[in-house]
């Protein structure tokens, strides 16, 4: 089955002005940029380093843009057009599955890679520490990943309601837990199996801390 670029490239166009206008679908990219600006400037003095620091901001920034934006710019979108039935009507014309995924892919992957790597610069990190090859590779494979979850929500839910809904839990446990694992062994060992976890692992700069008595200690 051949492929129409134009056709792919129309709804690219269409869906990426669809999401950029609409600001609900763009709360978590902008909500991850607002996150690492106001906490780098209240955490700048009591973090222990420097990287420390690093790894704090862009760890939660890449999170929230990547588990909860790609998972909202493909599970609500579609639940729309299902419950508008404009769905059933892009399916009888003469744009192909795959065609309609991709063109429906590329947008949130495009909104979403960029927000990455504005976070690096604005978090203080340096691309010698991240290594932009391995920053790219990692974040734009998790990102497709959490757009297929969207996608899968979006199928199975049958409004934007239910696929808030479906939408949020699975949000928090994919954002959070990785971010909070090194203060429960519990947690630690459930995020191992969660791909939002190679987010904090890998990409940050890391040094292992503990929150004690309000103040980040190193172990």
């Amino acid at each position: 089955m051949s492929l129409s670029v134009t056709k792919i490239k129309a709804l690219f166009g269409l869906k990426l002005r669809l999401i950029i206008s609409n600001m609900s679908l763009m709360t978590a990219p902008i909500m991850a940029i607002l996150y690492v600006v106001f906490m780098k400037s209240i955490m700048q003095s009591k973090a222990p380093s420097h990287v420390a620091l690093i790894s704090l901001l862009l760890g939660m920034g890449l999170c929230f843009n990547i588990v909860m934006g790609g998972i909202m710019m493909t599970s609500y979108p579609l639940a729309e057009e299902k419950e508008h039935h404009t769905l059933r009507v892009l399916m009888t014309s003469s744009i192909t599955g795959p065609e309609f995924f991709i063109g429906s892919l590329l947008p949130p992957l495009a909104i979403m890679t960029v927000t990455n790597l504005i976070l690096v610069p604005l978090s203080g990190a340096s691309w010698s520490q991240i290594h932009l090859g391995n920053f790219l590779l990692i974040t734009i494979i998790t990102s497709l990943t959490s757009l297929v979850l969207g996608y899968i929500i979006g199928l199975i839910a049958n409004s934007q309601t239910q696929a808030g809904v479906y939408s949020i839990p699975m949000m928090l446990i994919l954002s959070l837990i990785p971010n909070f694992e090194q203060f429960n062994t519990t947690l630690k060992s459930f995020s191992s199996y969660l791909y939002s976890s190679t987010l904090i692992t890998i990409l940050p700069p890391r040094i292992p801390l503990v929150a004690f008595h309000g103040r980040f200690v190193r172990y």
